[in-house]
């Protein structure tokens, strides 16, 4: 018989371990925010409920003091039903965690954090040749919290994570002036700001969480032939500008080669016509990206009025040749320049001047 808490305190200490080494990559607006939610997750605090100020000041105390043990020392292996797994041994370990209703995920999040997660496995598919895992209630995370992560030619969706990211998007709606794409997309799904019963909209937000994340998962499967098409020189290139303006910059342009991919998030929502998703790609549209691709803003208002997806269709296409021509001159230039702080200087002094101003 299978020791679930044991199984789990193997995996929550590895992912303890990746934030001791790389919790200082955050902005500290970052760091809090993840925390607090890790901390709602690992007391199970709801959503709506207040968090005790002195009881996650006390929290934190003890995380920071059990990181300083861990900062130094290696992944461990997993041990289930007799046999050690390497902690990145992610298909062999999930082949054996089926049977038990279990999805387990090991990867690399943003600054090439390493990043882990056990949860309930809900459903197993195949989508546009990636094997699609859908994972729920989650037992063990670190701070890196994605709706959809790929590893090879599998994708992990995590309803728990876009549950808790639309549950950030309903309270910005509650206190916004100007609702605009958020209200429209939860009108979508006929949520208004008015709504104020946290039991009810936590059901609705677990139901439209298993909607959204199909998104997400679309949002993969683009990076994931878009990565193909911009080769081992772009993750180069990427490690080479680790935690600069100029490596945010790179990662926005990838991602919104992702979005607008022939495959990717956007399409999608134009193929699928899935309206509430729309709006929220737009409310979550933020940094590099929002800055990279404003014609989508004007697109979804002309949508909003017509009704016609053609609009959005014109934009997908002039934001991927627009995300294009950046890769291309961003591989140019390491190339040409070859050492990294010459690549770093050129992209944040010339190439996000010259954005700016576009």
């Amino acid at each position: 018989m299978m020791d679930i808490e044991n199984f789990i305190s193997q995996i929550k200490r590895n992912c303890n371990i990746s934030d001791a080494k790389y919790w200082g990559a955050y902005s500290l607006c970052g760091f809090l925010l993840r925390l607090r939610e890790l901390y709602r997750i690992e007391r199970g605090i709801r959503p709506w409920e207040s968090i005790p100020q002195k009881e996650i000041a006390e929290w934190i105390s003890e995380r920071e003091k059990l990181w300083k043990e861990l900062e130094d020392k290696d992944f461990i292996y997993i041990n289930f039903n007799g046999n050690a797994y390497h902690p990145f041994d992610v298909g062999n370990l999930n082949a054996a965690l089926e049977k038990e209703g279990l999805i387990y995920s090991a990867g690399y999040a943003e600054y090439m954090k390493p990043s882990f997660f056990l949860a309930d496995l809900i459903e197993k598919r195949t989508v546009d040749g990636y094997d699609v895992y859908i994972a729920d209630n989650e037992y063990a995370r670190d701070l890196s919290a994605h709706p959809a992560m790929l590893q090879g030619r599998v994708i992990f969706g995590r309803i728990a994570i876009t549950t808790q990211l639309l549950w950030g998007k309903f309270e910005e709606l509650q206190h916004r002036k100007i609702k605009g794409s958020l209200a429209y997309a939860f009108s979508r799904y006929g949520i208004t700001p008015d709504d104020n019963s946290p039991g009810d909209i936590d059901r609705q937000l677990s139901k439209i969480a298993a909607s959204e994340v199909e998104t997400y998962i679309h949002h993969e499967i683009g990076e994931a032939i878009e990565g193909e098409k911009l080769g081992e020189e772009w993750k180069t290139m990427l490690r080479e500008l680790s935690c600069s303006k100029a490596e945010h910059f790179a990662r926005g342009i990838k991602d919104l080669l992702s979005d607008t991919s022939e495959k990717g998030m956007v399409r999608f929502i134009i193929d699928e016509h899935k309206e509430a998703s729309l709006g929220f790609y737009i409310a979550f549209l933020v940094g590099y990206r929002r800055l990279l691709f404003p014609e989508i803003i004007d697109a979804c208002r002309n949508f909003v009025e017509t009704g016609d997806w053609g609009f959005i269709e014109d934009a997908r296409r002039v934001g991927y040749k627009k995300a294009e021509k950046y890769a291309e001159r961003l591989l140019s230039l390491k190339k040409e320049k070859q050492d990294a702080s010459q690549v770093c200087e050129y992209i944040e002094t010339k190439l996000l001047t010259e954005l700016k101003y576009v």
